[in-house]
């Protein structure tokens, strides 16, 4: 059997690791005595299996050790110590039920044994029985009244099932035995405030204050707490007090700056967030987490963009290798239309973190957004060396190969990206990469070829609006299944009706089944809703075309050289205005 790591159980082992290191009372694991009576042959040999067992565990070899364990089972298959092994390694491995049967058996067999309890406890949390785990929280404690770790155990029980009441009462006890605490105040001040009894919320932070009268971040808190009742103009007056006698505490410019924003003037918060960023005494984590909630406000404030600039440019001196102030300055460049430094700082990221995928697709997209296929096409094939299961890097591959032209190089790797979707769940993804399979082809004049590709793309995904498009407009240049293109291009004017590219196919079906007052019709509201961003070269020739059809000769030639004075100048249109224009001269003589 292959033992594979399950996510929520792994943490579930890193629970419990923490709980021995911080017990007061920290122990070894539990070393096993044969439960029943055995020969001394049996004994032995249990014993040495056991201790073979946990070797295994120690050196990471799981399969090997649940094996182990397994044949110790078959000597005495009621040890408690061993079912709590054997518990520990199924919850590691995401073997649920065994998991659960074997905490359950070592409970049973000694319900006194602290880890015992402590295991079926997480066991029991993490698969959301969590009315189990009180009762066995509840039974520790009469084993275990003075240690401190039950009550924070049960305090969080009852508050992850809402009993705030009980909650409290946990840490009142947790608090009788380890003294006022910074941690266990917090999690009571936070519960009266869901149950909206604020005024033991406060006695909980003024109990705070009274045990550390320095630390003038409690007295920040309580000017939080008057922001949360809505009474800023009180909050108002603490925040100045703190910054009166401590101006360079950090905590007091941040509820500053919440207080500003509160109040529409974010010239002022973001004047006082600044100002806490720049101060030493928030931790790293602390700044990168307050940057993500202001990033917004700095990158669009087109007042203070060398202000903005130059903190990032500070906390990326003060901390070189944090990924994340990287990426909120990168953030800033893309919002400047600074795509080439933005570059600059993802490869700085991907030196820190090779592995950050994300890093990779910001890196992609920005190439994607500079046009720079030659540059895309490079940076995908790193990312692929980084990632070789990514099929998302394979499908901006493919589109670099089409831009540059590399047709085989652009199929293989879209064929490559379909073969590397695994989960159910990403299948519409295939979509994407026949449609570019089915363009590609398009591009090689292997239309059968094209048109199974679209088939394929929209059994992946029905709904994928971009495919109907193209297939349908294809179908209609090839002057095929016209009923065919007209129903898909139905469904995408149905889903975007002020999409000018998809009118345009409409109207082009209709010109092709010769429905020309119709074609009018759409080609007008294709033009009518043209974005600024697109070149409208091949609108205005199927619109000169339309109106060729519908007698009106000299508009025809009118919108014609429009197209033409686009990026659509081709030979085809050239010789259609200069033929209908001697035509119109011969018939006016």
């Amino acid at each position: 059997m292959k033992l594979k790591t399950n996510k929520s159980y792994f943490y579930i082992f890193l629970f419990i690791t923490f709980l021995q290191a911080c017990s007061a009372s920290k122990k070894l694991p539990e070393v096993s005595i044969p439960s029943k009576q055995l020969s001394q042959s049996d004994e032995t040999k249990f014993r040495t299996l056991f201790f073979e067992g946990i070797r295994q565990k120690e050196e990471g070899l799981f399969d090997q050790a649940i094996e182990t364990f397994r044949m110790c089972e078959s000597i005495d298959s009621v040890d408690g110590g061993l079912q709590a092994e054997l518990g520990q390694l199924y919850a590691l491995g995401g073997l649920n039920a065994e998991a659960l049967k074997g905490s359950e058996k070592a409970y049973q067999s000694d319900k006194s044994n602290w880890w015992y309890g402590v295991r079926l406890i997480s066991i029991y949390s993490s698969i959301k029985q969590r009315n189990k785990a009180v009762e066995v929280a509840l039974n520790l404690e009469k084993y275990f009244p003075e240690k401190e770790d039950i009550f924070s155990i049960q305090g969080t029980l009852y508050k992850q099932t809402n009993q705030y009441e009980k909650a409290i009462a946990s840490f009142n006890k947790l608090e009788s035995i380890a003294g006022v605490d910074v941690a266990t105040s917090m999690e009571k001040f936070n519960l009266y405030l869901a149950l909206k009894q604020n005024k033991k919320a406060i006695a909980e932070i003024d109990k705070l204050a009274a045990k550390f009268p320095t630390e003038m971040r409690y007295q920040v808190l309580r000017g939080d707490i008057f922001m949360y009742q809505k009474l800023p103009e009180k909050a108002f007056e603490i925040y100045q007090e703190v910054v009166k006698n401590e101006p360079e505490n950090p905590f007091v410019y941040v509820s500053l700056s919440d207080y500003y924003k509160a109040k529409g003037d974010t010239e002022n918060a973001t004047r006082n967030i600044v100002k806490a960023l720049k101060m030493d005494g928030l931790e790293v984590e602390q700044k990168i987490t307050i940057l993500g909630d202001y990033v917004k406000d700095l990158v669009r404030d087109t007042v203070k963009l060398d202000e903005s600039e130059s903190l990032f440019k500070l906390l990326i001196e003060r901390y070189p290798l944090e990924e994340k102030v990287y990426d909120y300055y990168a953030t800033f460049l893309q919002f400047r239309k600074r795509g080439s430094e933005a570059i600059e700082m993802y490869e700085t990221m991907l030196t820190i973190n090779p592995k950050n995928k994300q890093t990779w697709f910001e890196m992609i997209q920005t190439r994607l957004g500079e046009q720079n296929f030659n540059q895309l096409l490079t940076t995908c094939k790193r990312a692929i060396v980084a990632f070789p299961d990514v099929h998302q890097f394979y499908f901006y591959e493919g589109i670099a190969h089409t831009q540059l032209k590399n047709f085989p190089a652009a199929l293989l790797a879209n064929k490559t990206a379909i073969s590397l979707v695994k989960d159910p769940a990403e299948e519409p993804a295939k979509s994407d990469y026949f449609a570019q399979i089915g363009d590609v082809h398009y591009k090689m004049d292997s239309t059968e070829q094209a048109f199974v590709a679209y088939e394929n793309a929209l059994k992946a995904n029905p709904n994928n609006i971009y495919v109907m498009n193209n297939y349908a407009y294809y179908l209609s240049e090839k002057n095929q299944n016209l009923k065919k293109a007209e129903s898909l291009s139905a469904k995408t004017i149905e889903k975007e009706p002020k999409n000018s590219t998809y009118l345009d196919t409409y109207a082009w079906i209709f010109y092709q089944q010769g429905n020309y007052s119709l074609a009018k019709f759409y080609i007008e509201r294709a033009i009518d809703n043209i974005d600024r961003k697109q070149d409208p070269g091949v609108m205005y020739e199927h619109y000169g075309d339309i109106l060729l059809k519908t007698g009106n000769e000299k508009k025809a030639i009118e919108i014609w050289k429009k197209a033409y004075e686009t990026e659509n100048k081709t030979d085809a249109l050239k010789q259609k205005i200069e033929n209908l224009t001697e035509l119109l001269k011969k018939n006016e003589k």
